[in-house]
C-alpha cells in the first residue's frame, strides 16, 4: 500500500511540473538588439521597398515592418537576417502611410521602433480599375482590362436578375496582363452589368458600371446543325474510322464522335454552317475515353479559319482567312490521367473558343487539330457546336 501511496506522489510531482512549465526562448537573449541604419525609400506601386543596414550583432535573425493599411487591418513583413531590404506593400492609395521597422533576435526579442513614412504609387487595383472597359456581347456583356503589373486580382462579375438586383454570377483569379470574359444567357432587352475587383490584401473596388449605366446584349443562339454538313474538300482528312464518322462532329450526341486515321496531323475539317451568320463563338467537345478526358486523342491545339464564299474542292488554303490559333486547357494542369472535378466539369461543358466582335460573317468554318492531349497521331474530337446570329 505504501508503494502505491509513493508512486500516486510522484506522478502527481510530474503533473505539476508539467502544468507549471513555462514556454520561453530556446535561446538565451545577448542583449536587446538594435535597430536598423542607413534606411532608404523607394517608392513602388501599392507600397514601398525598404533598404536598410542590419546592426552587427550575432544573434539578429531578422527584420519586420509594421503597418495598417487605409481598410484598418493591420500587416507584418518580414525579412532574413540574409536580406538588406523589406517590401511594403498592400495600399491602395498615394497618400503618406507611416511604418515602424524592429530587428528581432532568436530569442524574439525586438529592438525599438524605427518610424519611416512611405508614399506608395498607384496600385496595381487602381490601374485595372481605370482600365475596365464593358461592352455589348453576344447573349450579355463583354468585360475587358489591363492588368500591366500582372497583380493577382479576383474578379467578380454581375447581372441585373429579373428583379432587378445585382446577381453574382462569375469569380475568377487573373494574374494576365489583359483578359476578357463574357457573361451570356440573356435576352436582348437592357441589362444592368458590373464588376467589382478585389487584390490580394482585400482592398475592392467599387462596382464598376459600363459607359450609360445599361448594355442590350446581342442575340445569340445556337446554330441549327440539321442544315449543316461536314464538307469533303481536298486536302481535308477523313474522320470516318475507327467507329468515328465525319457527321457525328455535328450530331449533338456527345458519345458519337469524329476519328481520324493514323499519321493524319494536322487533321483539318471543314463545315458548312447551311446559312451566313456572325458568329460569336465555336464550342469544341472532348471525347469521353476509358472513364478520360485530356488523353488519347482529344484535341490539344487547333487553329479555326473561316470563309463567306463556297470554298474550292480542292481546299486551297489562300482562300481562307485565320480566325485564330486555340488551345484546351485543363483547369488543373495536373499530369494525364489525374482529373480533378473542375476538370471534368470544363470538358463536359465544352471548351470555347470566342471571336472578336468585329469578325465578318462566315458561311464555312474549318478546324485544324495539330495536337492531342495524348500525343496520338490521329485524334477524335466528340462534337463541335456553332454560336452567333444567322443574318442571311
Amino acid at each position: 500500500m505504501k508503494k502505491y501511496i509513493e508512486l500516486i506522489l510522484v506522478l502527481l510531482i510530474v503533473f505539476v511540473s508539467c502544468d507549471e512549465k513555462q514556454h520561453v526562448p530556446i535561446t538565451a537573449s545577448l542583449g536587446k538588439p538594435q535597430p536598423v541604419t542607413d534606411i532608404n525609400i523607394e517608392s513602388v506601386a501599392g507600397g514601398a521597398i525598404v533598404s536598410y543596414k542590419i546592426p552587427n550583432m550575432e544573434d539578429i535573425l531578422g527584420v519586420k515592418g509594421i503597418y495598417t493599411l487605409s481598410t484598418g487591418v493591420t500587416y507584418e513583413a518580414s525579412s532574413s537576417y540574409y536580406d538588406n531590404k523589406l517590401e511594403i506593400l498592400g495600399f491602395n492609395d498615394t497618400i503618406t502611410h507611416e511604418v515602424e521597422l524592429y530587428t528581432y533576435n532568436r530569442a524574439q526579442e525586438l529592438s525599438d521602433p524605427v518610424k519611416i513614412s512611405i508614399k506608395p504609387l498607384e496600385s496595381a487595383l487602381s490601374k485595372v480599375v481605370k482600365s475596365v472597359n464593358i461592352i455589348s456581347d453576344f447573349g450579355g456583356a463583354q468585360f475587358n482590362w489591363v492588368n500591366e503589373l500582372r497583380a493577382p486580382l479576383t474578379l467578380e462579375f454581375l447581372a441585373q436578375d429579373s428583379l432587378g438586383k445585382l446577381q453574382t454570377m462569375r469569380i475568377i483569379t487573373s494574374e494576365a496582363d489583359s483578359a476578357r470574359q463574357s457573361i451570356r444567357g440573356f435576352e436582348p432587352e437592357p441589362r444592368v452589368f458590373g464588376v467589382i475587383i478585389r487584390d490580394f490584401w482585400d482592398n475592392k473596388s467599387d462596382t464598376i458600371f459600363p459607359e450609360g449605366g445599361s448594355i442590350l446584349p446581342m442575340y445569340e443562339e445556337k446554330l441549327d446543325k440539321s442544315i449543316m454538313n461536314v464538307m469533303k474538300l481536298g486536302n481535308d482528312q477523313n474522320y470516318t474510322n475507327w467507329e468515328g464518322m465525319d457527321s457525328y462532329l455535328i450530331d449533338d450526341n456527345f458519345e458519337t464522335f469524329g476519328h481520324s486515321p493514323n499519321s493524319s496531323l494536322p487533321a483539318p475539317f471543314t463545315i458548312d454552317l447551311g446559312a451566313v451568320a456572325k458568329i460569336s463563338r465555336v464550342v469544341l467537345f472532348q471525347r469521353y475515353f476509358s472513364d478520360q478526358y485530356y488523353n488519347w486523342g482529344n484535341p490539344k491545339k487547333i487553329s479555326i479559319y473561316g470563309k463567306v464564299t463556297k470554298p474550292s474542292q480542292n481546299g486551297d488554303w489562300s482562300e481562307w482567312t485565320k480566325i485564330m490559333d486555340g488551345e484546351i486547357i485543363k483547369p488543373s494542369n495536373l499530369p494525364i490521367g489525374t482529373m480533378t472535378d473542375e476538370d471534368m466539369a470544363t470538358a463536359e461543358s465544352g471548351h470555347e473558343f470566342i471571336f472578336e466582335l468585329t469578325q465578318e460573317p462566315l458561311r464555312y468554318i474549318r478546324i485544324v487539330i495539330h495536337s492531342t492531349w495524348g500525343g496520338t497521331t490521329f485524334t477524335h474530337p466528340a462534337e463541335v457546336d456553332v454560336y452567333g446570329e444567322v443574318v442571311q
